[in-house]
């Protein structure tokens, strides 16, 4: 997706998707429409006075992205046929339109509408672009402009994520063996329905993954964490405290995913085990991130450069493939609240524990790189990340005091088998050969090192 100059075209309110005024925090279906974009909206005409200067630029390329379109439809409806062009593709070629050569336009002209409103973040813009996103992907079912790399993200930007993970199984699924014809209208397509989120996601995982699915379920098992972790709180400061009625109803306002209604109705075990699931998902599809592409991790946590690109095109594990799906993703990685926090927890974290290998880093210029210690530390916390994702999903669900949290617990652990380790090793540097290389059992114990960090890369 083509980026505008400014990325905070991207960071717009945290939170679910509202009707919401482009000027204040008014909210509310009842908000007046732009007669100009349709897809922005206001509490008032002042506010849209006041708002034009801002709006002006957005507004008129929609306004000239739909009359583009609109031409193009009356061409393809209009077309006068020969023996390569239909004289209606909507009535003959569905299903097939990137073969019909004059509907190629009508497509580029449908993808740059949609480019344009989903850019402007509203409601009513990113679900107009979902609508057209779903159309095209019926007129044109191979999808040669790659109009389902774009169409997960929106998805959970709309809370839709049983039709999300349904959309990506399918296309990962549907043609196993490289024979699925996709100009026969009558295979099945996209009839995927209720698939289980919590399964394994081995399927999407492969020499050849898709980045953007890859992102997308990534940040759909995070989404169902941060979920469980508003349910862990609010059942630890409400349980015994107010009828179990309301309690509920309390709960039901915590989570944002619809699928997360089946979490609150789990007991507490099958909660814990639901997420230790969804941990261990998030940290495979995180390492198959950075296997993917390894630019990707770095610019989550520093966007604003990969967002003001303006890639044409890219090749698998570029920098220009991580560009196109840090735009396509980026809105709902900052819109779904609570992900980006604990991402950048389980950084902090990686990073603290990393802190005792700088000094031999900084000795060895071949891994150092010219970067200063502080450099070096950060980018062995972004590497680390997904290792101590469990780390920061402890921290997030702790409510006694920041000094004792889990993380710091686990450090001091860590740190305490190192010391132990360190003290052993010792001993054994004193022991003769004779008494290193005994076969008691419990001397051989010494031998045995235990893992001092979580998963590296």
């Amino acid at each position: 997706m083509a980026s505008p100059t400014n990325p905070s075209t991207y960071k717009g309110p945290v939170g679910p998707l509202r009707h919401r005024c482009s000027l204040c925090p008014a909210t509310g279906s009842q908000l007046l429409r732009c007669a100009g974009c349709r897809a922005s909206r206001y509490c008032s005409r002042e506010h849209q006075v006041a708002h034009r200067p801002q709006h002006k630029f957005a507004c008129n390329k929609i306004k000239k992205a739909r009359a583009k379109l609109a031409q193009e439809d009356h061409d393809v409806r209009n077309a006068t046929p020969d023996f390569m062009t239909p004289a209606n593709a909507f009535e003959t070629e569905v299903g097939r339109f990137w073969s019909i050569i004059n509907t190629r336009d009508y497509m580029r002209a449908r993808i740059a509408l949609v480019r344009q409103l989903v850019l402007l973040g509203t409601l009513d813009g990113v679900q107009e672009g979902f609508d057209h996103m779903q159309d095209m992907l019926k007129l044109c079912r191979g999808d040669n402009m790659g109009v389902r790399h774009l169409v997960p993200a929106i998805m959970l930007r709309l809370d839709l994520d049983q039709e999300c993970y349904d959309f990506m199984k399918w296309w990962v699924t549907c043609d196993p063996d490289g024979h699925y014809d996709w100009g026969d209208m009558s295979l099945p397509h996209l009839n995927i329905h209720g698939a289980d989120v919590l399964e394994d996601p081995k399927v999407f995982l492969g020499k050849y993954s898709e980045l953007n699915f890859l992102v997308a379920l990534v940040l759909l098992k995070l989404k169902l964490l941060v979920d469980i972790r508003n349910l862990k709180i609010t059942r630890k400061i409400l349980t015994g405290r107010i009828p179990f009625e309301l309690r509920d109803q309390i709960e039901r306002h915590v989570i944002r995913s619809p699928l997360s209604a089946k979490l609150q109705k789990q007991t507490p075990e099958s909660l814990v085990e639901s997420e230790l699931k969804l941990l261990n998902h998030a940290r495979q599809l995180g390492c198959a991130i950075m296997e993917a592409n390894s630019n990707f991790m770095f610019h989550l946590f520093e966007p604003d450069e990969a967002l003001s690109d303006e890639p044409s095109s890219y090749s698998r594990g570029s920098w220009e493939e991580m560009a196109l799906a840090m735009q396509n993703s980026y809105a709902t990685w900052w819109e779904t609240e609570g992900v980006l926090d604990l991402l950048n927890d389980a950084r902090a974290c990686a990073a603290r524990d990393s802190e005792s290998e700088i000094d031999d880093w900084m000795e060895d210029e071949s891994r150092r790189h010219g970067r200063t210690a502080a450099e070096v530390l950060a980018d062995l916390g972004v590497n680390r990340v997904w290792g101590y994702l469990n780390f920061a999903a402890e921290n997030a669900s702790y409510l006694g005091p920041w000094s004792e949290r889990p993380s710091e617990r686990h450090t001091e652990e860590i740190l305490e088998a190192w010391a132990r380790t360190l003290a052993e090793e010792a001993e054994l540097e004193n022991l003769s050969d004779d008494e290193a290389w005994s076969d008691d059992e419990d001397e051989m114990a010494l031998f045995a090192t235990p893992q001092l960090f979580p998963l590296t890369l």
